[in-house]
């Protein structure tokens, strides 16, 4: 199996869940309600992807990605 899958726990999927049957009761209550719950639902959404894929997650140090400078020869 895959190990890097990214997976959502059960209190995430039912935040999703949340989010979204809470943003059909503000759409009820009036189209401004509605786009600013789903402006609050995004940036919940998102955060809820980013703790799935580990964004904070301590892992190994990455490697110097910036190639070693270069050295000119001496002048005669």
């Amino acid at each position: 199996m895959d190990t890097n899958r990214p997976q959502m726990s059960m209190a995430a999927l039912l935040g999703l869940v949340a989010c979204v049957a809470f943003n059909f009761w503000l759409f009820r209550l009036g189209v401004l309600w509605g786009i600013l719950g789903l402006s609050v639902s995004k940036h919940v959404v998102i955060a809820i992807l980013c703790q799935g894929l580990g964004v904070d997650r301590p892992g190994e140090p990455a490697a110097d990605p910036s190639p070693p400078p270069l050295t000119l020869p001496d002048a005669p």
